[in-house]
């Protein structure tokens, strides 16, 4: 199991569990389509300290501050050690920054020149940029084993929509193809992107799940990071808290990503009580039952049992049927050509459709749809009204350059100037 994001030029525009893509938009950034399955190799080799495998606990520390001399091999803390892909003509390197995000560590297996481009993310050059991340002394959650699923994530005590759940920065970034040269020497290059980091961070790494035995950092790597890409290459990024949430095809969490600190964020997609596990999704959650069944069997490896799923037949087949509809609204309201079905009366239907199918992340996005719906009519008021609960309910966002915020403050401010006002009244 891994999980998708997509980069272009070092901005990580999509990240999600599990190739979490719950509302299946375009133009929603952060999440994207279903991957495909896990191609890593099992390779049997002496397993790290076997006890952390499975261990029902998950006792995360705050890194403790470190004044450490600068490097000479500044921004990293230890030199690079690079691994040549022969058939290839490739040279993949690790690097480490063992103070990275206030001594949570980082370590990259990639390109020198991939490593370049990122040595300039604000990640790396901007104080004080993780001083509000990896905070887990008094989280909002406690880990709890669930019977036939491992550990999970439960709330212990209210949260709300929006309320912060984990932001968190990776510990390890893998270039996808510098496994292959470094899988027939047992994954030496990739041991060093691992102990090279603090203790506390090998610690956690240790304590998340491998589904399959072999290498103990390959496997946790391919069970819980999630796939992006830098500069086209496909990379995995390890988030280890991240990983701990489970899926429910109605997760009652989203998650956010800023490409430029590589901060990734979970929050409430709506109101979560104290005891009740806190869960995302693994695939794009508009498709019908039989299609995310097939689609998590096939990848995942499971049969999903939540709620939504084990519904009787009579209620799964209205399920499905809201989920064909909201597609059909998407695209219509989505349209802008002169011909468009876009109305505000659809728009409307389909936050009440949201409702119906409890796709809490969606309603952000419901309201933008409305605020357009409405402006291109010429009805301000409540094109305004929209765009002020579009950014109230939070949009879905990619950090600070959500295209769709900035859309949507600049029609709440003069809804006559924007783009869409009178768009789709005949001329």
């Amino acid at each position: 199991m891994y999980l998708l994001l997509v980069a272009t030029s070092l901005s990580l525009l999509r990240l999600v569990r599990a190739a979490q893509h719950p509302l299946y938009f375009d133009f929603q950034e952060d999440v994207c389509s279903v991957t495909e399955q896990s191609f890593f190799p099992t390779l049997r080799v002496p397993r790290i300290e076997e006890e952390h495998k499975h261990s029902g606990s998950c006792s995360h520390h705050e890194p403790a501050q470190a004044q450490v001399p600068e490097s000479p091999y500044a921004p990293w803390t230890h030199k690079k050690q690079c691994l040549e892909d022969d058939e290839n003509y490739q040279e993949y390197c690790v690097y480490t920054n063992a103070n990275f995000a206030n001594s949570r560590g980082i370590s990259f297996f990639t390109t020198r020149s991939i490593t370049k481009q990122v040595e300039s993310l604000p990640a790396f050059v901007r104080q004080g940029v993780h001083e509000k991340t990896n905070k887990f002394d008094d989280p909002p959650w406690e880990v709890r084993n669930v019977p036939g699923r491992g550990n999970g994530l439960f709330a212990t005590r209210t949260l709300h929509r929006g309320d912060e759940i984990i932001a968190a920065t990776p510990v390890g970034v893998y270039h996808q193809d510098a496994f292959i040269p470094d899988r027939p020497i047992g994954y030496e290059y990739l041991r060093k992107t691992f102990d090279q980091l603090p203790n506390t961070t090998r610690e956690i790494i240790l304590r998340t799940a491998a589904n399959n035995q072999g290498d103990p950092i390959m496997e946790r790597i391919n069970t819980n990071a999630f796939l992006g890409e830098f500069e086209g290459a496909p990379h995995f990024l390890f988030y280890p808290e991240t990983a701990l949430m489970n899926h429910d095809c109605r997760p009652n969490s989203m998650h956010y990503h800023d490409p430029s600190t590589l901060i990734h964020a979970t929050y409430a997609s709506r109101t979560i009580s104290p005891g009740e596990e806190i869960t995302i999704t693994y695939i794009n959650i508009l498709q019908t039952h039989a299609e995310r069944q097939f689609h998590l069997k096939n990848v995942w490896g499971f049969d999903c049992t939540c709620s939504l799923c084990s519904s009787n037949p009579g209620e799964i087949s209205t399920s499905d049927s809201r989920i064909r509809e909201i597609l059909q609204m998407q695209t219509h309201l989505g349209d802008w050509n002169p011909n468009s079905l876009g109305t505000p009366r659809m728009a409307r239907q389909l936050l009440a459709l949201y409702e119906a199918e409890e796709v809490h992340a969606a309603m952000g996005k419901g309201h933008v749809f409305a605020a357009l719906a409405y402006n291109a009519v010429g009805d301000t008021y409540k094109a305004k009204k929209h765009a002020k609960s579009a950014i109230e309910a939070g949009v879905v966002s990619s950090g600070e350059e959500n295209v769709d915020l900035r859309d949507m403050t600049t029609l709440k401010e003069n809804p006559e100037g924007h783009w869409s006002f009178m768009a789709r009244v005949p001329k």
